[in-house]
């Protein structure tokens, strides 16, 4: 197997189980969020650190039916994994990484988290010629550095040595200035620090990755309308500020500024919106991330509109509900607001 990390790797991150709350991500993967964007660094073999070579990664989320469910991760400049697929065992808590090299061939790692939950360490399940393998991800503790390390146990050999090192960067961040994304806006989709942004009806909306970028870009309007009913929701509620972390400070310093949505006067009630359901018909009992709560989530989101008047954006997320959980109570609710909104 060549030395080095991939001239193009596609890994693709998947759970089991998945969330499907707005703007959570799924438990497996929040320990690297901070990874989603750009990243420039350079990788260098143990045996001759003078002669590394650049890399550049780039993370983003990958969504199934508008959850976000694992990650993908483009690699340029590399040498060693062509494309793969990193999967969660939400029972035995272990993650696969089954991957092919440049050369086709299959290569797969199986492995945990680190002991304090902020990384991976993954052991090839088979044995090259030159011995063990073992792939280690950290993200630090400022969210603007991350590093991948190959370590091999040659045959015979007690332990495990280091093989490569790639350290890299945030894309247009400062690891002396400590960045971090703190002045950075909240992404439409997840919630995480966005640096990129995307266009609908000529408005910018805040977004985190070309995953998000992509998902927005699939279903706006249904963006769009959270965004509204988020904003309808918190009212004239003020965004909480927090301090720019520093380099080198305790791992979760990755939280930054939100800056939340200005939301508009709401409406006074009109015919349309008089008859509003309550949230409480909604589904009272619904397992977190399964399609009822799901469901109950979206109806919420449209409730939310129509009382704050956006019939339309309301409209459209019943209808949502509607097609995605058609055997869902919060589907039967929908149903019926549509039904009576489109007689006004």
């Amino acid at each position: 197997m060549a030395c080095g990390l991939a001239a193009m790797i596609t890994l693709t991150l998947s759970v089991s189980a998945t969330t499907g709350a707005d703007e959570e991500v799924p438990a497996p993967f929040a320990p690297f969020e901070t990874m989603v964007g750009g990243w420039k660094g350079t990788a260098r073999p143990a045996a001759n650190k003078v002669r590394g070579w650049p890399e550049s990664h780039s993370w983003a989320w990958k969504f199934v039916k508008g959850t976000p469910v694992g990650m993908t991760l483009a690699v340029e400049g590399g040498k060693v994994f062509a494309k793969g697929e990193l999967s969660f065992d939400a029972a035995k808590k272990t993650y696969t990484l089954a991957a092919t090299d440049p050369e086709g061939k299959p290569v797969i790692f199986n492995g945990a988290a680190t002991p304090d939950g902020k990384g991976l360490v993954l052991d090839r399940s088979d044995t090259p010629a030159d011995g063990k393998e073992r792939l280690t991800i950290r993200p630090n503790s400022s969210g603007i550095r991350y590093t991948m390390l190959l370590d091999r146990q040659a045959p015979g050999a007690p332990q495990y040595k280091n093989a490569i090192e790639v350290g890299l960067t945030k894309d247009g961040e400062s690891f002396a200035a400590g960045g971090g994304g703190a002045d950075l806006p909240k992404c439409i989709l997840t919630g995480g620090a966005a640096g990129m942004t995307v266009t609908y009806n000529g408005k910018s909306y805040p977004i985190c990755c070309t995953g998000c970028r992509d998902e927005f870009n699939e279903n706006p309007e249904k963006y769009v309308a959270r965004a509204a009913a988020k904003a309808a929701a918190e009212g004239d509620k003020p965004a909480a500020a927090k301090p720019a972390p520093a380099a080198g400070r305790g791992d979760g310093d990755f939280e930054g500024l939100v800056e939340k949505p200005q939301p508009k006067s709401m409406p006074k009630s009109s015919s349309k919106t008089k008859d509003a359901p309550a949230e409480k018909s909604a589904p009272k009992a619904a397992t977190k991330g399964s399609s009822e709560d799901r469901a109950s989530r979206d109806l919420k989101t449209g409730q939310t509109l129509e009382r704050a008047g956006k019939t339309k954006q309301a409209v459209f997320y019943y209808k949502d509900v509607v097609k995605k959980y058609p055997d869902t109570e919060a589907a039967k609710t929908a149903a019926e607001r549509i039904k009576a909104l489109e007689q006004d």
